[in-house]
């Protein structure tokens, strides 16, 4: 088994996504089991597609995690037509599209009972030279774990893994050479516990109470205040 590159930050990534001789390529980002836990994923390709085409590449980011789509939230867009409509039923790139920050996005689409049925049709295939023949980098999010990943994999000239596990994600043994970067955020925001919710909510709420506390404690003493200055003021007067 190939050893993996170092573990790099998110925002260093430098995967060879300019179009060569042969025309576009297919670059999978295959997500590990910690990553799929963490949350971080989905926002974590979407930052990769926005970044790559700020710097001049035609991008296409296409949710192949059919099982658990899951491109489409953070990009506040319907997962509707897809991947799967295009690979089993002929849709054009162009009408399972969404722009989004200077890239297209293409979610998972309608839920297929066999998802390994479309990595074997024959217009998946074309749809990926389709693809590469316009020069466009298509990145192709995919899930460790998932039936059909494996074979999402082969159409991948390349990958990226998102996640810091110590054992590389199943579905790219074999494949190691072919990886071009393993990757995360610089920090990962631990998932909280329910403890952990009660406590915060709970320190939030004495802060509150602190400060409604002293709140009052100032309006009582203003109120002092005024009242003995007025009898100062009255007395002397008088």
């Amino acid at each position: 088994m190939a050893e993996l590159p170092t573990l790099q930050p998110l925002d260093e990534v430098d995967a060879p996504v300019a179009v060569g001789a042969g025309g576009g390529r297919v670059i999978a980002l295959v997500v590990s089991e910690g990553a799929r836990r963490e949350g971080w994923a989905p926002q974590a390709a979407h930052q990769l597609a926005a970044r790559w085409a700020s710097e001049g590449h035609r991008i296409v980011l296409a949710d192949a995690g059919l099982d658990h789509p899951s491109l489409h939230g953070p990009a506040g867009v319907p997962n509707r037509e897809g991947v799967v409509d295009a690979a089993l039923y002929g849709a054009s790139a162009s009408r399972v599209s969404h722009a989004v920050d200077g890239y297209l996005l293409i979610t998972a689409g309608a839920p297929v009972a066999n998802t390994m049925s479309i990595v074997r049709d024959a217009r998946w295939h074309r749809f990926t030279e389709g693809m590469a023949e316009a020069g466009v980098t298509l990145m192709l999010y995919l899930l460790d774990g998932e039936p059909c990943t494996p074979g999402f994999l082969g159409s991948a000239s390349d990958i990226v893994v998102l996640g810091s596990d110590e054992a590389a994600p199943v579905a790219i043994r074999d494949l190691e050479p072919l990886v071009r970067a393993v990757t995360q955020p610089v920090q990962v925001a631990p998932v909280a516990t329910g403890s952990e919710r009660v406590e915060a909510v709970a320190s939030t709420g004495g802060e509150k109470a602190k400060g409604r506390g002293r709140m009052v404690a100032l309006i009582v003493l203003a109120v002092v205040v005024v009242a003995a200055l007025g009898w100062f003021l009255s007395t002397g007067m008088g």
